[in-house]
């Protein structure tokens, strides 16, 4: 363990680092601009002596002719942020004097420690002022900052997916790091004004809210490259990491020299993670616009195909659309930077959904975990391939590996039950989707794969309850009804059915609005209706379609009723799912 000296200045309550740049009252950071900051420095080292506009000048000004009112405006701006007049002396027609009593102290800062910090949550940050607030870049500097850190192999790092409901919360910082279940915390608030951006972090030890480190800048948004880089380097120094070369390299890597592109790039991470469909579109244009602005933008590319690719796997736009431009988008990625885990993961996923190239999907998987093993989304997406080849004890480990790097996921807690369910372990199923439930008790989707757990063990009064909560969850409260008398399997599977065809209706009705409505869909209500012929029609085209949800076919138990139609085995073979470890 190496370690080195800081030394820092107290007085009356504040706590002055002039080598951190770091400035605090109470433990909480004050904002000084880089030259009153300065001014700071110099009357304080120099406290009860007077220091003259000469020494001023050439010391904090030692570029530029300065006139005395810069100074003086300088000085009465120290004073506000003083909330004392009188702490700093003015001596007409020769300088000014720092009034305060002032200790002069040290602090040993470690650089390296076996007892090092191995989990972080990085908050969206907050408005320096909320009248002035520029979301896309409170919600951009968190994200990129987990990005960066989360290519160091030795912390897990909170995605974005966990940590984005604090972007608009007041909860204390600390409770939030309990919450998200990690050993420290990372909050900064900033302001956009014109071409400069304002920046105060400080990081926390969640344990007994103890400041690792904090800092304060004030930036042109040209250098906001080079703010991001002093940041990620003094977490990871604070944090006691050790860092490979490899690891160095990524926590400074720049993917564009364009700050006008990053701003783009970051507006369209923002409203990608928006819920509303017209918001979430939104995210598209700005993609466009930041390779526009930089055609080397990798990054940029694997947003337009973040955009693409996952609209047409899970349906949200027709595969003909989407998948023939996000396979353009992760190409040109990787044609500019091979060492993008997301690139690799998003070619993984149009290896598997569209070309049904296994193998190639297992490569890319594999290379995306390599280069950023703390990326909750690669263990999902193999994880999910696993299942599509019946590799069940595989797909479960890689599945709790993906909750181990984001324990608060619906989507990721909700496919390690499907997983477990596959494998007919039914019981251990329940038990998982439970747990989802306890992180979301209204998510609908769960409460009806829950329902199906039950439905195959026999216990169809838990399984009708469990429907219930589905179908209220989305507002169908007059389907509640169906399901009252549901406790044998005659009255459960009649319930059913009259499920399956309100649904039909309405996905009817919508393909009539022009809504793009995915075949799948259609398939499994006319399955669960018990219409074999139709749900065989429908199916034939899901697997055409090409999205994720045709690619189970193989695996869910729900299409057992299938298995030994000849129709659906010559279905597998064309989606090639034969002969690869067949469990039926």
């Amino acid at each position: 363990m190496a370690s080195s000296t800081r030394h820092f200045y107290e007085f009356g309550g504040f706590r002055l680092e002039p080598a951190e740049r770091l400035f605090m009252r109470d433990g909480t950071p004050i904002t000084l601009t880089p030259r009153v900051f300065d001014v700071l420095v110099l009357l304080v080292e120099n406290a009860g002596r007077l220091v003259t506009k000469n020494e001023f000048m050439k010391q904090v000004w030692t570029e530029a002719f300065v006139e005395d009112a810069t100074l003086a405006q300088s000085i009465s701006q120290l004073r506000k942020a003083l909330g004392d007049s009188e702490a700093i002396e003015t001596v007409p027609k020769q300088g000014y004097r720092f009034r305060g009593a002032v200790r002069t102290a040290e602090t040993p800062e470690i650089t390296g420690s076996s007892d090092s910090i191995s989990s972080i949550a990085v908050l969206p940050f907050q408005p320096l002022a909320r009248s002035r607030r520029d979301e896309s870049l409170e919600m951009g500097m968190a994200d990129t900052l987990i990005a960066r850190l989360s290519g160091i192999r030795d912390i897990i790092v909170r995605p974005m997916s966990s940590v984005r409901k604090y972007a608009d919360s007041r909860l204390d910082v600390l409770a939030a790091g309990r919450e998200l279940g990690v050993e420290s915390v990372l909050e900064g608030s900033l302001q956009h004004r014109a071409h400069r951006v304002r920046v105060t972090v400080r990081l926390l030890k969640v344990s007994n809210g103890a400041s690792l480190w904090a800092g304060i800048f004030d930036e042109e948004m040209t250098d906001i490259f080079a703010l991001q880089d002093v940041i990620s380097e003094k977490v990871a120094q604070a944090l006691s990491l050790e860092l490979s070369k490899e690891d160095k390299a990524r926590l400074v890597k720049h993917y564009t020299r364009s700050s006008r592109a990053y701003q783009l790039y970051m507006k369209g991470r923002y409203y990608w993670w928006r819920d509303a469909p017209e918001e979430y579109k939104k995210s598209r244009d700005y993609f466009h616009r930041a390779v526009e602005e930089d055609p080397t933008y990798a990054l940029g590319y694997c947003g337009l195909n973040s955009f693409y690719g996952y609209a047409a796997a899970w349906g949200i736009v027709p595969p003909e659309e989407g998948w023939p431009k996000a396979e353009w988008a992760v190409t040109r990625a990787l044609e500019l930077d091979d060492q993008l885990a997301e690139a690799h993961l998003d070619l993984s996923a149009l290896k598997m959904v569209y070309y049904l190239d296994w193998t190639g999907t297992e490569r890319e998987a594999k290379r995306a975990i390599k280069l950023s093993p703390g990326l909750d989304e690669s263990h999902y997406a193999y994880s999910f391939f696993l299942a599509v080849m019946r590799r069940f004890r595989e797909a479960v480990a890689e599945a709790r590996q993906a909750l181990v790097c984001n324990p608060f996921s619906v989507r990721i807690s909700q496919h390690l039950g499907f997983t477990l369910f596959c494998e007919r372990r039914h019981d251990e199923a329940i038990q998982q989707y439970r747990q989802a439930l306890e992180l979301d008790p209204e998510d609908a989707s769960v409460h009806e794969a829950l329902a199906n757990a039950y439905e195959r063990k026999g216990q169809y009064r838990e399984a009708a309850e469990q429907w219930k909560k589905a179908v209220l969850a989305t507002s169908d409260t007059g389907l509640t009804a169906v399901l009252g008398a549901a406790n044998n399997k005659l009255a459960f599977d009649k319930a059913l059915g009259t499920i399956a065809a309100m649904r039909l209706a309405r996905l009817a009705r919508n393909s009539e609005k022009g809504e793009y409505v995915p075949a799948i869909k259609r398939a499994r209500e006319h399955l669960r209706a018990g219409h074999q012929d139709e749900a065989m029609k429908w199916l034939t085209l899901a697997c055409e379609e090409r999205n994720v949800y045709s690619l189970l076919i193989a695996c869910d138990p729900f299409y057992d009723s299938l298995r030994t139609d000849k129709r659906f085995a010559k279905l597998l073979r064309r989606m090639k799912l034969v002969g690869r470890n067949d469990q039926q």
